[in-house]
C-alpha cells in the first residue's frame, strides 16, 4: 500500500482532480432539507392519527399587533383582506375572531359569532362577548389578533415563499399593525436560508483559520496551498455525494467543512513531524507511513465509526449525515496521503516543529501534573454532577438561537396567544361537554372544533414546555377523562414530536455507546487482544465528555435530539490524540523498550503534534459558537471543552495508565 501511493502518486493526483471537476460539473442547485414529516412518520401510531396530525404542518399562525385596541375600521379592513386572501390558490381557509363561527364556548361546543361587523355600535358591543367566551383568537387587551391560515400541500420552496410573501403583502395594508408569522412553512424557509448562509460563511472561516494555523506551525506557504486543495476536494466530494445520494443536504451537514479541515490539518501536523537525519524522499515517506501513517489511518477509522453510528438509526437526517461524513473521511484520507507523497517528493518537509505557544502549553500541563490528584478530585465531582443532573428533554425551539428573529416570533405567540405547539383531541359525540373547564385548568388553549359523525375534534395549542412535562400533561389528561368514562385520542404534530423525540434521542445515545465499544475493540484487536487496552483507550476519552456535561449542567444543559449526536462527533475527534500516544507506546514496547522509555518516546515525538491538533480543533470550531442554530453552537462548545479536558487526560493520566496497566 505504501509503495502504491508512492509509485502512483501522479496518477492518483490526476484522478483526484478529475473527480473534483466531475463533482463540480454534476453539482446541481443545492437543496436543503428541513421537514418534519419524514421524522413524524417513524412513530408507530394509528395512520389516521398521523394523517390528521400532519395537517398541522400546513398551518400558519399570523399575529397582528396594534398599539391600541382593535378598531371598527381596522376590523373591516382585516375582514375584507382575509376574504380576498382566502381566494389564493395555495390557501384553504383562514380563521380568526372576526369570521370564525365555531369557536368553543365556555360550556358547550356550539357555533358562536363573536363579532358583529354590521355597524360600529354592534362591533363595540361584541367585546362584551369576549369576557364570556374567552376566545384565543384575540388577546385579553384586544390589541392582538390571531389568524389561523390553513395552506394546501406545498411541494416546493417557491410555493412556500410565495404564500408567505402574499400574506405579508396583503396584510401590510393594515397600516397600524405589526405582523408576526410562525409555523412549519415559515420555519423551513428560514432554516434553509440560514443553512446556506452559514455553510458559506463557516467554510470560508474554517479555510482562513486552518490556513493561518498551518502556516504558523510550518512556515511553508506551498504546504498551506496543498492543504487547502485537500480540503476543497474533500468538501466538494462530500456535498456532491449527498446531492447525488439524497438530492440535497441536511442542516447538520453545515459542520462538515469544519470537520474536514480539522481532520486534514491534524493529519498533516502528525505526518509533517519528520525525523531528522533522513534525506531520501522515499525512505522518509515509507518511515512516516509505517510509524505515523498507521495511527493516522486508525484515527480516520475511529472518527468514521463515530459518524457511522448515525447511519443505522431511524432518524433520517442523521443517517444521511453519517453516511456522507463516513465516506468523506476516507476520501479525505486518500487525498491526504496522495498529497503528502508529493510534499515529501518536493522536499517541502523542512518545517518548524515547535513554537513558543506549543512549548508553553506543554510546560503548563507539566506544571499542573503535580496537582493531578486534586484535578482528579475536581473531575470526579463534575462527573458526579453530570450523572445526577442527566436529563433527556426536547423542545420545538431546541434548534433556534434565542436571539434569532424566528425565536422572537415564536416567543411572541407563546406569550400572546398561549403557545405554538399544536395538539388535537378527538372526543366521542356523546361525551360530557364540560371539558373546556378541564382544559383551562391544564393551560390548554382551545381554538375551534371540527364536528364529525361519530366524534368531534378539538384543535388546540400549548406552550413549548418540553417533551417531559408534555408527556406528564398527556397522562394527566387521559386519566382525568378516563375517570369520567370519556374516550379521548390525543394527536397533532406537537404530540407526535413529544412521542418520538425522546425515543430517537435514546437511539442516538445508544449509537454512541456502540461506536465507543467498537473503537475500544479496535485497540484490543491491534494489540494482540490485550483487553487492558479497552480500559486504557476509553477512559481518557469518555471522561472528558461526561465532565463537559457536568460543567454545562450549571447552565441548565439537557440532552436532546438536537444535541445527542454531538457526543459521537466530539468523541470521534478527541480520541485521535489518544490513538497516536497508544500507537507510539505500543510500537516501542514491541521493540522491547521499557514502559518508561516508550512513554519518553511519546513525549519527544507525539506530544507536540497532539498539542497542535488540539489547537486546530479549538480554534477552528470557535466561529461555530456564533451559529444561528443551537445544535451547531453546542457542538462547538462541547467539542472545544472536551478537547481541552482530553489533552489534560492524554498528557497527564494516559501515560500513567499505560505504564501501570499495559506493561
Amino acid at each position: 500500500m505504501i509503495r502504491f501511493f508512492w509509485k502512483f502518486r501522479n496518477i492518483n493526483l490526476i484522478v483526484i482532480i478529475l473527480i473534483m471537476f466531475f463533482c463540480i460539473y454534476k453539482f446541481n442547485e443545492l437543496k436543503v432539507f428541513f421537514d418534519s414529516e419524514r421524522i413524524i412518520e417513524l412513530i408507530e401510531v394509528d395512520q389516521d392519527i398521523i394523517d390528521k396530525s400532519l395537517d398541522d404542518q400546513n398551518l400558519l399562525l399570523v399575529g397582528l399587533s396594534f398599539a391600541n385596541p382593535l378598531s371598527y375600521h381596522e376590523a373591516l379592513k382585516i375582514d375584507s383582506l382575509t376574504k380576498n386572501l382566502a381566494q389564493h390558490e395555495n390557501i384553504s381557509t383562514i380563521k380568526h375572531a372576526l369570521n370564525e363561527k365555531i369557536i368553543l364556548s365556555s360550556i358547550l361546543p356550539m357555533p358562536v359569532n363573536l363579532f358583529d361587523l354590521s355597524s360600529k355600535q354592534t362591533f363595540s358591543q361584541s367585546f362584551n362577548k369576549l369576557n364570556i367566551y374567552n376566545s384565543n383568537f384575540i388577546s385579553k387587551n384586544n390589541k392582538n389578533l390571531l389568524l389561523v391560515i390553513n395552506c394546501k400541500d406545498l411541494y416546493n420552496e417557491d410555493q412556500k415563499k410565495n404564500v408567505l410573501s402574499v400574506i405579508e403583502e396583503k396584510l401590510s395594508y393594515v397600516k397600524s399593525s405589526d405582523i408576526n408569522i410562525t409555523g412549519q412553512i415559515k420555519s423551513e424557509i428560514y432554516m434553509q436560508n440560514e443553512i446556506i448562509k452559514e455553510l458559506i460563511i463557516f467554510s470560508l472561516l474554517s479555510a482562513l483559520i486552518c490556513s493561518f494555523i498551518l502556516w504558523y506551525f510550518v512556515k511553508r506557504f506551498k504546504i498551506v496551498l496543498i492543504s487547502l486543495f485537500a480540503n476543497i476536494v474533500s468538501i466538494i466530494f462530500s456535498f456532491s455525494l449527498s446531492n447525488y445520494l439524497f438530492g440535497g443536504i441536511e442542516l447538520v451537514m453545515v459542520i462538515i467543512p469544519a470537520i474536514i479541515f480539522i481532520i486534514t490539518i491534524s493529519d498533516f501536523m502528525h505526518l509533517l513531524h519528520i525525523q531528522k537525519g533522513m534525506n531520501n524522499s522515499y525512505r522518509i515517506f515509507r518511515h512516516q507511513m509505517r510509524n505515523v501513517g498507521i495511527p493516522v489511518f486508525l484515527t480516520s477509522v475511529t472518527t468514521a465509526i463515530g459518524f457511522l453510528s448515525f447511519a443505522f438509526g431511524s432518524f433520517e437526517p442523521l443517517t444521511r449525515f453519517g453516511v456522507v461524513t463516513t465516506f468523506s473521511i476516507f476520501i479525505c484520507l486518500f487525498v491526504i496521503i496522495t498529497l503528502y507523497a508529493h510534499i515529501v517528493n518536493l522536499r517541502l518537509y523542512t518545517i518548524h516543529n515547535s513554537t513558543n505557544l506549543v512549548h508553553s502549553i506543554i510546560n503548563f500541563i507539566a506544571k499542573i501534573a503535580s496537582y493531578r490528584k486534586a484535578i482528579a478530585c475536581i473531575f470526579i465531582i463534575l462527573i458526579s454532577i453530570a450523572i445526577s443532573s442527566f436529563k433527556i428533554d426536547n423542545f420545538l425551539t431546541d434548534e433556534l438561537n434565542p436571539k434569532s428573529d424566528l425565536y422572537k416570533e415564536i416567543n411572541y405567540f407563546e406569550k400572546t396567544f398561549g403557545g405554538i405547539k399544536p395538539l388535537t383531541f378527538t372526543f366521542d359525540r356523546n361525551a360530557s361537554q364540560n371539558f373546556k373547564k378541564e382544559f383551562d385548568s391544564l393551560a390548554i388553549n382551545i381554538d375551534f372544533i371540527l364536528p364529525e359523525k361519530q366524534n368531534f375534534i378539538v384543535k388546540s395549542r400549548i406552550n413549548d414546555i418540553g417533551s417531559l412535562e408534555s408527556s406528564n400533561l398527556y397522562d394527566e389528561i387521559e386519566n382525568k377523562f378516563k375517570k369520567q368514562n370519556i374516550n379521548i385520542e390525543i394527536g397533532g404534530v406537537g404530540y407526535l414530536f413529544d412521542q418520538i423525540s425522546n425515543e430517537l434521542t435514546l437511539e442516538v445515545l445508544f449509537g454512541l455507546f456502540i461506536a465507543i465499544l467498537l473503537i475500544g475493540l479496535i485497540f484490543v484487536f491491534i494489540n494482540n487482544f490485550n483487553y487492558k487496552y479497552l480500559f486504557v483507550s476509553l477512559l481518557p476519552n469518555i471522561a472528558p465528555l461526561v465532565i463537559c456535561v457536568g460543567i454545562l449542567s450549571f447552565s441548565g444543559f439537557y440532552i436532546s435530539l438536537s444535541n445527542a449526536f454531538i457526543f459521537a462527533i466530539a468523541f470521534g475527534l478527541i480520541v485521535d490524540d489518544s490513538i497516536h500516544i497508544i500507537s507510539a507506546y505500543s510500537i516501542n514496547r514491541k521493540r522491547n523498550k521499557s514502559p518508561q522509555e516508550a512513554i519518553k518516546y511519546c513525549q519527544n515525538r507525539t506530544y507536540y503534534a497532539i498539542v497542535k491538533t488540539t489547537i486546530v480543533i479549538v480554534v477552528t470550531l470557535i466561529p461555530l459558537l456564533f451559529s444561528e442554530f443551537r445544535s451547531i453552537s453546542q457542538l462547538a462548545t462541547i467539542t472545544i471543552l472536551s478537547a481541552i479536558i482530553a489533552i489534560v487526560f492524554d498528557l497527564i493520566y494516559l501515560p500513567l495508565l499505560l505504564t501501570r496497566y499495559v506493561r
